[in-house]
C-alpha cells in the first residue's frame, strides 16, 4: 500500500485515522491511548499475514502492558479489522494467539463506514433543504446559533438573549458544501466498490 515515492497510500492513512478515532471514543472506557492503538496496528500490518504477531510480542515491542495491548486488539477485532489464529508458544507450547490484518476485510469495513457517513450527510442536506432558519444578527459565534422557523415563531422572531429581531439565515453556502462532500464521497465509494470487485 505504498506509492512510487514510498509514502503511505491514502487508504492506509484513512485506516490509521479510523483506528485512532475508534480508540479515542473508547479511551475512557477501555483506558486505551489512541496513539498506542495506531502503533499496534502498524506493527500488525508489518507482520506477515501468514505468521501474525502475538500480544506478548506486541507488549515487548512497545513496553505497553499486556492488558492495554489486549484491549486494543479487542477494539480491532470487534470492529472487524483484525483477525487471529491459534498457535503454540515456541518454547513452552502454551496456546498463543497470533494477530493479523485481512486488508480485503478492512476495505469492506471502511466502505461500510463511508456509506454510513454518506447517509448522514444526505440526511443533513435534506434537513437544510426542508427548513428555513433564522438567527440573531448580533450573534458573534461562528456559525451563529440558528433557529428553525417553528422555533423562531415560538420566540416571536426575537432573539431570546438580546431581544433583537431575528433575520433569515442564508444556508446556500452550507448546502453547497454538503452537496460537494456528498458527490466526493459517492465517487470514492464507487471507486472502492470497483476495487473490491476486481480483487
Amino acid at each position: 500500500m505504498s506509492n512510487v515515492n514510498g509514502q503511505q497510500s491514502k487508504p492506509l492513512e484513512a485506516f490509521k485515522k479510523f483506528v485512532f478515532l475508534l480508540a479515542y471514543r473508547r479511551r475512557n472506557i477501555d483506558r486505551v491511548d489512541p496513539k498506542h492503538a495506531v502503533q499496534v496496528l502498524e506493527a500488525i500490518l508489518e507482520a506477515s499475514a501468514k505468521n501474525g504477531i502475538s500480544d506478548e510480542e506486541l507488549a515487548q515491542k512497545f513496553g505497553y502492558s499486556q492488558s492495554e495491548i489486549r484491549r486494543i486488539l479487542h477494539i480491532l477485532y470487534d470492529n472487524g479489522l483484525a483477525k487471529f489464529r491459534r498457535g503454540r508458544h515456541p518454547q513452552h507450547g502454551a496456546t498463543r494467539y497470533y494477530w493479523y490484518i485481512d486488508l480485503n476485510q478492512v476495505n469492506r469495513v471502511l466502505l461500510a463506514r463511508k456509506k454510513e457517513v454518506l447517509e448522514r450527510l444526505k440526511r443533513r442536506l435534506r434537513y437544510e433543504e426542508e427548513n428555513e432558519f433564522y438567527y440573531c444578527p448580533s450573534d458573534t459565534r461562528t456559525p451563529p446559533k440558528r433557529y428553525t422557523f417553528d422555533e423562531a415563531f415560538n420566540l416571536g422572531f426575537e432573539c431570546p438573549e438580546t431581544g433583537e429581531p431575528m433575520e433569515l439565515f442564508d444556508n446556500t453556502e452550507y448546502k453547497e458544501i454538503l452537496r460537494r462532500e456528498i458527490e466526493r464521497l459517492e465517487e470514492e465509494i464507487r471507486r472502492d466498490e470497483e476495487a473490491l470487485q476486481s480483487s
